[in-house]
């Protein structure tokens, strides 16, 4: 019996590269990196660009970038109200994620999206769903919405979440071989969310068990997981 007590793992955050270095570029997004390069050029019908895909397929990691180039606020759409319209756009460069939010101000975003057209601003914003979907009542909102330039991000496929998972257990300078990240690639949701927390559990796991990130310890844990994801 071993009565030896397992080791303190301690939780310490690993925030998430969120540079442009740190975004893998495959088919499943790569036509809307170059849109979000490209934009805004000038002469757009509209001041609008909205990002869209499903959780975890790297939309905010998208606006981040935008953001650091262009200097952007970030906003949620609780934000947006009629007072703090001004202090939105006063950089000219705004993004507002996880669109249209639980109670869009419809009356104060149509304002927004006229004061950034008429001052050449830009308004990036992220959503789940395409703005044709969005549960917006105001006909000249609806108007401006459906003008907006969409880039849509498919969800992660292989070779974008093999690449991630190599630089999430590179980050925590674990080794682990070409059997554990194809074990993982064939069994996890296809999510950039899923992968770290994945891996930010087995680092946790192994440390605990003083063992190897191996592919049999890896199973383990995946099948622990889904156990347990079934049972609550």
């Amino acid at each position: 019996m071993n009565d030896r007590p397992a080791q303190l793992a301690f939780d310490l955050p690993q925030e998430p590269g969120m540079g442009r270095e740190d975004f893998f570029v495959t088919e499943a997004n790569r036509a809307a990196l170059e849109m979000v390069d490209a934009w805004p050029t000038g002469g757009e019908r509209s001041p609008l660009l909205v990002l869209t895909g499903p959780a975890g397929s790297g939309k905010s990691h998208l606006a981040a970038i935008w953001r650091e180039r262009t200097s952007a606020l970030l906003a949620a759409p609780q934000d947006v109200m009629a007072e703090n319209l001004p202090a939105l756009l006063s950089v000219g460069r705004l993004v507002i994620e996880d669109m249209p939010g639980d109670a869009l101000d419809e009356t104060a975003m149509f304002h927004l999206v006229n004061m950034a057209r008429e001052h050449g601003a830009a308004i990036l914003l992220t959503s789940r769903e395409f703005p044709s979907r969005w549960n917006v009542t105001l006909p000249d909102l609806r108007s401006r919405l459906k003008a907006a330039q969409v880039a849509e991000l498919g969800p992660p496929d292989d070779a974008l979440l093999r690449a991630v998972l190599v630089k999430l257990f590179t980050d925590r300078q674990l080794k682990v071989g070409e059997g554990v990240i194809s074990y993982m690639l064939s069994r996890m949701e296809r999510s950039l969310a899923t992968a770290r927390e994945l891996v930010e559990e087995i680092d946790r796991r192994a440390l605990e068990e003083k063992v190897n990130v191996t592919r049999p310890f890896v199973a383990r844990l995946m099948r622990r997981r889904d156990a347990s994801a079934c049972s609550g």
